[in-house]
């Protein structure tokens, strides 16, 4: 039986003349190609090749990805899919919980529990990640050879990832490309705007202003993937997330009375000591959190071209 994890191929016109230069053509990954021929598991019309092999038209060239093992905890945690197919899983990852941190249940263990028990022999590959208290659209790659080609669309930004996010303040912009150098600080938490940073794109439409509040929701897209990207670049302009713990700044989070009663210059103040608490260790969770959603992608399914548009509320 043909194994469902096959990736099929018709060889059409080309100038190729052996399937190595045809596999470079069609940006295949050298290493894990190499990996795939000694495994014999590259076959062309049926039968076992060499990236030596010549070609010709119609040839059919079939790949199968390596079985792999689960390189994460299989623990049994609720898990919210909302795309599948032969090489990803999309995922909606709830707040709360975070990407893979050592000793604690993560969303790695959950899929390596989802991989097991469905039999989808390969190491949990996250395209995207998320903060721990930021919910929304994360991918899995399947295999290495789907891991390569969605990091290409990532690359190109052909992979696109959309936000919702409730930011502190009346943004002067309606709409706002921020391009922004971004590096880690010396604390080793934080990330900071500094001109030795990596260069980073972010760009923010205002969705609607509360006045009562005086918060401002936006929808965001990241042409770039830099950690904590979204919340540096919003504090940066002086427009932090609404109950930032990290990021919130005490000159933009003046005293004023919160709809519930709150001081939010003091609620600032106790969610930094709980920051400096959970890194020493003492305690395991911040006690509000900020309102950050991935609720949109948009990618091409490797196989077939086929765009690909996951939304959630």
């Amino acid at each position: 039986m043909k194994d469902k994890r096959t990736l099929t191929y018709t060889i059409e016109n080309t100038i190729a003349p052996t399937l190595g230069e045809w596999l470079d053509i069609h940006q295949f990954p050298r290493k894990t190609m190499k990996e795939l021929f000694g495994a014999k598991a590259v076959r062309l019309d049926g039968q076992l090749c060499t990236a030596k092999s010549e070609l010709s038209q119609g040839m059919v060239l079939e790949i199968i990805p390596l079985k792999e093992s689960l390189d994460h905890d299989s623990i049994e945690i609720p898990l919210t899919i909302v795309y599948e197919d032969e090489d990803i899983l999309i995922v909606d990852k709830a707040s709360g919980i975070t990407m893979n941190s050592k000793e604690q249940v993560s969303l790695a263990n959950g899929v390596a529990h989802y991989f097991k028990i469905h039999k989808i022999y390969g190491k949990v590959r996250f395209l995207n990640r998320l903060d721990r208290d930021t919910s929304g659209l994360v991918v899995v790659a399947k295999h290495g050879l789907a891991q390569h080609f969605y990091q290409m669309q990532m690359d190109d930004n052909r992979l696109e990832k959309w936000y919702r996010a409730t930011v502190q303040g009346r943004l002067a912009q309606a709409h706002e490309v921020l391009e922004l150098p971004i590096r880690k600080s010396a604390d080793g938490i934080h990330q900071e705007v500094h001109p030795e940073g990596v260069m980073t794109k972010t760009e923010y439409e205002v969705l609607h202003y509360d006045a009562a509040q005086d918060t401002t929701d936006v929808r965001i897209r990241l042409w770039t993937g830099k950690t904590h990207q979204i919340r540096v670049t919003m504090a940066h302009i002086g427009y932090p997330l609404v109950y930032d713990p990290l990021y919130a700044d005490e000159g933009v989070l003046e005293s004023r009375q919160s709809a519930w009663g709150i001081d939010e210059a003091q609620c600032h103040k106790g969610l930094q000591q709980e920051v400096t608490n959970t890194a020493k260790g003492q305690i395991k969770d911040i006690g509000k959190t900020f309102a950050l959603r991935a609720y949109r992608l948009v990618c091409y399914q490797m196989r077939t071209g086929e765009q690909i548009v996951i939304e959630v509320q």
